[in-house]
């Protein structure tokens, strides 16, 4: 049997207490102290005002024989919210972890800080430092040095983040009651002012007024950018002649320039709410992309741009992302020759709607007047009631011209190419009313032309043009289905030196998508028109008329290389010309030549 441990023999055992070290109170130890106050405005008076904490901390640490205060760290108009721009507090942390420091005197937890994670981690963080470093808050009484601390310090930073939500949530309300009625905010900005009354302060909520100095600059900016200059090149321009900013620097930068461009209240209206406050906490900005309520107010102060000038800049802007380059597109229609009423496409213009092609084409069309036909000069016999049948029927194997139509590409078969192989550039024109759409070779400097066949003596390949906004248009008219392809045979025709391919795309032959096997390409198959059931083609003299351009002999009438002009009637974007341009720039190259002069 074991001895016991403790037996009668061995009561006298010889033992020492050794005690623990005091726990450090705000009483018992020489503090290295640091203060902290924060205000969340400019305007907070009385005890919440800068110079009045700074002597309460420094009447306070002279009542304390074992405070030794070294420096009182302070931010102004910012949140406690968050950490990331609180930049004196961040700096006190960063000393206090140098060893600089033993304690942290601020107002209240809410001071501190009014996120719970940031509080929590933050007072741990420091009561971990060798040696610790502890956080006194005033008003709360609560010494973190203490074990006890942490219990409190949780319900009190609690506290303070709901009362955070609870006035973020106020502020809310009440900025979208002031939209609401029309109480809009109006920060100056370049080209205007705010209004002052007799003693020289802002007059809250009056509409801003244009500083005719700084307009000029607006004015430049747009009508340069609608030429075809980049938000670079005008950047580059307004630094180098020493033009200055609202703030008054002379350094442009594209998105300075950007952001005028697209600053509604250059025609005069106001958009509220354009970003907010997305995350409390992290104080993170987001576009307000319906996120949040918003108002749009027209005429709500004079406009530097009229309202055309900045819709067509705003059209421009969404273009440019697109990767188009130059000024706004010409709108134009061929008013005559047998491509009458056809307009030149603009391929990677941003415009979905089809509503713009009919209005062109319409601007110069006419009744169609009923051809005459003389029967005899095609055949003795009448033809009436035959058909012409379709290729799609009689060709298992086309060679002709032809091409396929996708939402967001057109692509010319390799006939189309070989039969343009000496042309360089082409326009592709749309009839929307007839339904067709056509190319034709063209000089490089028509309007919308588009690059045929690439430099050198390169392999020929279909051509592909890539158009998703032209395509989404083209679909809509023809009322397609977006999932599939549309497949149109052509008519290549030759006067002398002059050729085109026309498309009738009432003729497309849908191509629709299979569903594929299992690591199979997909496969689609063609998709004939319900209404050929019932016939072979279109009647012999029908078809005759359809296609009169192929009959067409050489005549004032052909004109298949007419120019095309501005459409009658349809308001154009009228771009500032190159000497209006000049002008503008010379008048704000005299004005800030040398950056002395500022823009108010």
């Amino acid at each position: 049997m074991p001895e016991p441990i403790c037996s009668p023999e061995h009561d006298t055992w010889e033992k020492r207490f050794i005690p623990a070290k005091p726990k450090a109170t705000l009483r018992n130890r020489l503090f290295r102290v640091c203060a902290y106050c924060r205000v969340s405005t400019d305007n907070d008076a009385q005890m919440s005002s800068f110079e009045l904490q700074q002597a309460h901390y420094r009447q306070m640490a002279d009542q304390r024989p074992n405070w030794s205060l070294r420096h009182i760290y302070a931010d102004e108009g910012i949140s406690g919210v968050s950490l990331k721009n609180r930049t004196a507090f961040n700096d006190m942390i960063a000393a206090c972890e140098r060893g600089e420091y033993d304690l942290i005197v601020t107002k209240s937890v809410s001071r501190f800080a009014r996120n719970l994670v940031d509080c929590i981690s933050l007072v741990r963080r420091l009561k971990n430092l060798d040696p610790p470093v502890g956080v006194f808050f005033e008003t709360d009484n609560l010494n973190t040095i203490e074990e006890s601390s942490e219990f409190m310090l949780t319900f009190l930073a609690s506290f303070a983040q709901e009362e955070s939500v609870k006035k973020r949530e106020a502020m809310i309300w009440s900025l979208s009651q002031r939209f609401k009625d029309c109480q809009l905010l109006a920060p100056p900005l370049l080209g205007y002012d705010r209004q002052r009354d007799t003693a020289g302060h802002y007059i809250k909520h009056a509409p801003l007024v244009i500083n005719e100095a700084e307009a000029n600059v607006v004015r430049f900016i747009f009508d340069a950018y609608l030429y075809g200059w980049s938000q670079a090149d005008i950047a580059a321009f307004l630094t180098d002649i020493g033009c200055r900013t609202k703030t008054g620097n002379t350094g442009w930068s594209s998105s300075s320039v950007g952001y005028i461009l697209s600053n509604e209240r250059y025609c005069g209206d106001i958009l509220t709410w354009k970003t907010f406050t997305s995350d409390l906490f992290n104080h993170k900005r987001k576009k307000n992309r319906q996120d949040v309520d918003q108002y749009y107010y027209r005429d709500q102060h004079e406009a530097i741009i009229t309202r055309e000038k900045f819709e067509m800049a705003q059209a421009l802007l969404e273009n440019r992302k697109h990767s188009m380059r130059g000024g706004m597109p010409p709108l134009h229609v061929i008013d005559g020759g047998i491509f009458r009423g056809f307009v030149p496409i603009n391929h990677h213009w941003i415009n979905d709607d089809p509503g713009l092609y009919y209005d062109l084409s319409n601007s110069v069309s006419v009744p169609r007047r009923e051809t005459r036909l003389l029967k005899s000069s095609f055949s003795l016999f009448d033809l009436k009631g035959y058909q012409v049948v379709r290729s799609q029927f009689t060709q298992a194997r086309y060679e002709g011209p032809a091409v396929t139509i996708g939402i967001d590409k057109i692509i010319f078969n390799l006939f189309c190419v070989r039969r343009f192989s000496d042309v360089g550039h082409i326009q592709l024109l749309l009839h929307p009313s007839q339904r067709k759409i056509a190319i034709r070779p063209c000089d490089k400097g028509a309007v919308h032309c588009i690059k045929w066949r690439p430099d050198g003596d390169m392999p020929l390949y279909a051509k592909v043009l890539r158009c998703q906004h032209f395509g989404t248009a083209l679909f809509r008219m023809m009322e397609w289905d977006p999932n599939y392809l549309y497949k149109v045979r052509g008519t290549w025709v030759q006067r002398e030196h002059k050729q085109i391919i026309v498309y009738n795309l009432e003729d497309a032959v849908s191509a629709v998508p299979l569903s594929p096997t299992s690591g199979a390409r997909l496969r689609r198959a063609e998709l004939y028109a319900e209404a050929w059931e019932y016939s072979f083609g279109d009647e012999f003299y029908d078809h005759i008329r359809e296609n009169g351009i192929f009959y067409m002999g050489q005549s004032a009438a052909w004109q298949a290389d007419r120019s095309s002009v501005p459409a009658p009637g349809v308001e154009q974007y009228r771009t500032p010309t190159g000497c209006e341009l000049q002008a503008l720039a010379d008048k704000l190259k005299k004005r800030d030549g040398g950056g002395n002069a500022g823009t108010g």
